[in-house]
């Protein structure tokens, strides 16, 4: 192994002369201690010529070491020697000749060659021009301020096997360089030359040649233990690579951080008031059971779940048995000591003000996580944060492509505006420049909304979900009863009772959290038993038809329920089908905006106006004939049902309702979102009508405006009232409606007043006359 650096074209000599200067200089202080250090040391330096005249013979030099010792101890304090990593060194050599006791000991515990790897620093092969000697003869002794300073850093792995990262920093005030009589003059003319070749060593040795400068002194290395810091790099590095190539390294990168070899790393996802598991199988989930979805509420402590959920900050638990003694036990505690964990943190991550999904750390050992090694994650979580974010828009990016792919396209009238971006997108793109998908937006379009709802829904769903709970309890009772004439059986007794009170309260004070209570009861008493009694084959035919009846997924009968939601979808289909086909007519008329959404019932919206067609010129006549059409369908629509519900599983009403709107305003597409939306805080007042008219109530009374068999138009202006009424009176001479049309006010809503409504029976029997009204047909009239 070389034991020393190659210096090139230079001489180097160990001397204290350039201390000597230093300490001189500090004799003039006005500082009593530097004054007083100074002449100590220099008094050293009078007895000890050799040192500060200089020589080059090592075995000299070590003779002085205990001078030297006392030299040293004005750069080296001892109080800082256990804390400071530093060493002194000959002129660009790797062999020191003092050390801080730190250093020392690092130097003991590393199974590294050490002089070897500092030898590298600097020079890593025989083939690079070390530059290190000429930067300060180029910055110190000619001033030229060249920057040659790069990072320097070292690893060195210790006898435990661990390999731990030091930034090396190389101290030159005590180095002087002369030149002598080869020496050549250094212009900055040669300077350009020297650093347009930085690597070609023949250019630098013909402007250094050999035994052209004298180096001495001692050089001091500085090193700082950023062990942490490369790692956190590195887990940073791991991080920005693609999503299933990074994930292999985070485990053993958080591990390394931590200095915990065993530590696990899981996750999962909170979605509104559910955790479910994440959609990365890469995670598992340390706290929960694999494919278990749970209620937030039911996953700790309430002083848990209040910290994770509703103030999104870490939980720490040093000790999971103590907390698990101290909750009486929970979800979360025994899962965690069944995985054999007995320390972990829980670390709640948020997307853009939202929690997204918690990130789990644990470790088989109690306290090896706790509050104060936890503050690492102060430094990695902004990191996290990223690349989470990163994660779900990918994630997101997924999902919308498969919507895209398999639900959502761009309605027809509006395809040119976007089709138009794209094109300018492109070209951008391929310009070289990075361009952004601008927000596409249509400015003073008129709205108009539509709904045939289904009355009372909410009533009918409670109802057949009372009657599914009130049979599959009376049955379960029937089967137990039929167990206790045999048998004396208390359990099964204890059970019929509780059926008996449960059905009670179906009967009288029937709400969602009755039927949570019934749904657990069977889950966690009825259903094992029977499958207990089913495993046992002792006359069990009666609970084999039982179960069988039950339906899969939820083990609950659905019977009642199926015939709602069958009826329900019917409805939807058959409403979506005849306004799928009644639009392809009005968009013959004039190309406009449409798009439905299936609730409990149909819900439409249409917008009209210059800015949605590119050729075309729109003219008000446009708004008035979709206004007439809209009306037509919702009675044709709604006069079609009436004819057709006996076919349907259940007799359901459902109520009509038309929100006419004058005040043009602006719809904008949302990217992230893929659909339309009114844009601006003025066009809101639009949304929030239509939010609140279908509960309204007539003012001064307790009815609702939406009745079944009636047509209701909501306004706001006198000009719409008298548009309105006229549409009414052409649609009772042509049998649409009945003779009395009503003229109500309504309730005060909020963030609108003044709201009226136009009110009408519809003709169940009508017979249409034509395929489409006009306003043509409004004026023959």
């Amino acid at each position: 192994m070389k034991r020393h650096i190659p210096t090139g074209p230079f001489k180097p000599i160990i001397s204290f002369k350039v201390l000597a200067a230093k300490l001189k200089d500090l004799l003039a202080s006005s500082n009593s201690i530097e004054r007083f250090q100074a002449e100590q040391i220099l008094a050293i330096l009078d007895k000890t010529p050799d040192l500060v005249n200089g020589m080059r013979d090592y075995k000299v030099f070590n003779s002085y070491k205990e001078e030297v010792a006392q030299l040293m101890s004005v750069l080296f304090p001892s109080a800082l020697s256990g804390n400071e990593i530093k060493a002194a060194v000959f002129p660009f050599s790797n062999q020191f000749f003092y050390a801080s006791k730190r250093f020392l000991d690092i130097s003991k515990q590393t199974t590294t060659d050490i002089e070897e790897v500092f030898r590298k620093l600097y020079q890593k092969n025989e083939n690079v021009v070390n530059l290190n000697p000429y930067a300060i003869i180029l910055n110190q002794y000619y001033g030229y301020n060249v920057d040659f300073e790069r990072p320097k850093h070292i690893k060195l792995e210790g006898v435990n096997g661990k390999t731990r990262t030091y930034r090396v920093a190389f101290n030159a005030d005590f180095i002087g360089m002369y030149p002598n009589e080869n020496a050549i003059e250094i212009t900055p003319e040669i300077l350009d030359i020297l650093l347009s070749n930085a690597d070609d060593e023949e250019v630098w040795q013909s402007y250094f040649p050999n035994d052209s400068w004298i180096i001495e002194g001692f050089g001091i290395l500085n090193m700082i233990d950023v062990t942490l810091d490369d790692q956190i790099d590195t887990f940073k590095t791991h991080l920005i690579q693609p999503n299933n190539k990074s994930f292999k390294y985070l485990l053993e990168d958080i591990r390394a951080i931590f200095n915990i070899p065993n530590l696990r790393l899981g996750s999962y996802k909170v979605d509104h008031n559910k955790i479910i598991p994440p959609y990365d199988k890469n995670f598992e989930m340390l706290t929960l059971s694999s494919e278990e979805i749970i209620e937030t509420s039911n996953y700790a402590c309430t002083e848990m779940n209040n910290l994770l959920f509703d103030e999104c900050k870490p939980a720490i638990i040093a000790n999971v048995e103590n907390y698990h003694k101290k909750n009486n036990g929970n979800r979360l505690s025994k899962a965690l000591l069944e995985r054999g964990l007995k320390s972990a943190a829980l670390l709640p991550i948020s997307i853009e003000g939202k929690l997204s999904f918690i990130i789990e750390l644990a470790t088989p050992e109690i306290n090896q996580i706790n509050a104060i090694n936890m503050v690492k994650l102060d430094s990695i979580i902004p990191f996290i944060l990223s690349y989470s974010k990163r994660s779900v828009n990918e994630f997101q990016n997924e999902v919308s492509a498969v919507i895209q792919q398999e639900c959502t396209s761009i309605h027809p009238s509006v395809e040119w505006r976007f089709e138009e971006e794209a094109a300018r997108y492109i070209y951008r793109r391929n310009m070289g420049e990075s361009p952004s998908f601008k927000e596409i937006a249509f400015k003073d379009v008129y709205p108009l909304y539509g709904q045939v709802d289904i009355v009372g829904s909410s009533i009918a769903r409670n109802e057949a979900i009372r009657e599914d709970l009130t049979n599959q309890l009376m049955q379960s009772s029937v089967l137990l009863e039929a167990r206790v004439k045999h048998d004396k059986l208390p359990f099964y007794e204890q059970l019929i009772f509780q059926i008996a009170k449960y059905l009670k309260e179906l009967n009288e004070n029937f709400n969602a959290s009755t039927e949570q209570e019934i749904t657990i009861f069977f889950e966690n008493q009825l259903y094992p038993l029977f499958k207990h009694i089913q495993a046992s084959k002792k006359a069990s035919k009666d609970i084999d038809a039982f179960l069988a009846l039950l339906e899969e997924e939820n083990k609950t009968f659905y019977i009642a329920r199926k015939a709602y939601d069958t009826a329900v979808d019917a409805i939807n289909k058959l409403f979506s089908n005849f306004m799928d086909k009644k639009q392809k007519e009005a968009q013959q008329m004039f190309p406009h905006y449409f798009e439905k959404y299936k609730t409990d019932g149909l819900e439409h919206n249409m917008y009209v106006g210059q800015s949605i067609v590119k050729h075309l010129t729109y003219h008000d006549t446009v708004l008035y004939n979709l206004r007439l059409w809209q009306l037509q369908v919702t009675c044709e629509m709604e006069a079609m049902y009436y004819q057709q519900q006996k076919d349907f599983p259940l007799p359901l009403e459902v109520a009509s309702l038309i929100l006419a709107y004058d005040i043009p305003i602006t719809i904008q597409y949302r990217i992230d979102e893929k659909h339309f939306d009114v844009d601006g805080a003025y066009n809101v007042r639009y949304e929030m009508i239509k939010k609140r008219i279908d509960k309204a109530h007539i003012k001064g009374t307790n009815e609702r405006l939406t009745q079944p068999h009636k047509l209701c138009v909501v306004f706001s202006s006198t000009a719409i009232e008298r548009e309105y009424l006229a549409y009414f009176e052409f649609l009772k001479s042509k049998n649409y409606i009945g003779e009395h049309i009503e003229i109500l006010e309504l309730e005060e809503l909020q963030g609108a007043s003044g709201i009226k409504a136009l009110r009408a029976e519809l003709n169940p029997n009508l017979q249409k006359v034509s395929d489409v009204f006009t306003v043509k047909d409004l004026q023959s009239v």
